[in-house]
């Protein structure tokens, strides 16, 4: 191959990167971020528009290798228990990093669930000032993907976005019940002076008095005759 005058020197130093790199470690791999909270999609207006869940305040992870950070990212939080966790780039290497962790000061605005490309919800998010709420060390080991997990930490504000959705009419109140009228006083009135019946069976009065015996009739007394009644022949 043919080089330009001055090109031999430039591709003998970026031979000799490449070569330095793969003795130190191999090629930065994808490592996971364990623990990154679930923030569910949500609805929210009276047409109950549906919503990327996300954090309110977003959490930025810088990784530093000493005092150089090598890589940043901002988590927003996974959407359901189902999607792959965040990932971040660290080289397959004995190292030690410091892990900051730091919270955003601007909420990130809602943005709708299916977000098109030339939509002005795909705008950049501005963090704003972030302020560190935590360190952590991490030491990896070359060959052992598991000691490349970044395990999240907490920030101070951890709220999702939520549905905000106006209050339900109340429902209709049920027909209120006719009015009694009063009772009638005269038809009272009436019913207690009605007449007695007249075709009522009276009381016999031709029946035999008691006499005190179990209402059996008293003997004639001897001798008595009855008036008017011829007395027997001789």
């Amino acid at each position: 191959m043919n080089l330009r005058p001055g090109a031999r020197p430039l591709a003998v130093f970026f031979l000799g990167s490449f070569l330095a790199s793969a003795a130190c470690g191999g090629p930065p791999t994808p490592s996971p971020i364990d623990g990154e909270p679930i923030c569910p999609d949500f609805e929210i207006g009276a047409t109950r528009a549906h919503m990327r869940g996300s954090l309110r305040f977003p959490v930025t992870l810088t990784v530093r290798e000493g005092k150089e950070p090598i890589t940043r990212t901002t988590l927003t939080g996974r959407r359901s228990k189902d999607d792959p966790p965040s990932r971040i780039l660290l080289s397959d290497q004995d190292a030690e990093y410091e892990i900051e962790w730091a919270q955003c000061e601007n909420q990130r605005a809602p943005r709708t669930r299916v977000v098109a490309r030339e939509s002005k919800d795909a705008a950049e998010y501005a963090c704003g000032n972030a302020t560190v709420y935590k360190t952590d060390k991490l030491v990896t080991r070359k060959g052992d993907a598991a000691s490349r997990t970044v395990h999240f930490a907490a920030p101070p504000k951890s709220e999702c976005w939520e549905s905000e959705l106006p209050p339900a009419p109340a429902p209709p109140a049920p027909p209120a019940a006719p009015d009694q009228p009063p009772p009638d006083a005269g038809a009272e009135a009436d019913a207690g002076n009605a007449p007695v019946d007249a075709g009522a069976r009276p009381v016999d009065a031709g029946a035999p008095r008691d006499g005190g015996s179990g209402g059996a009739a008293k003997p004639r007394r001897a001798g008595a005759a009855d008036a008017g009644t011829t007395p027997p022949g001789p």
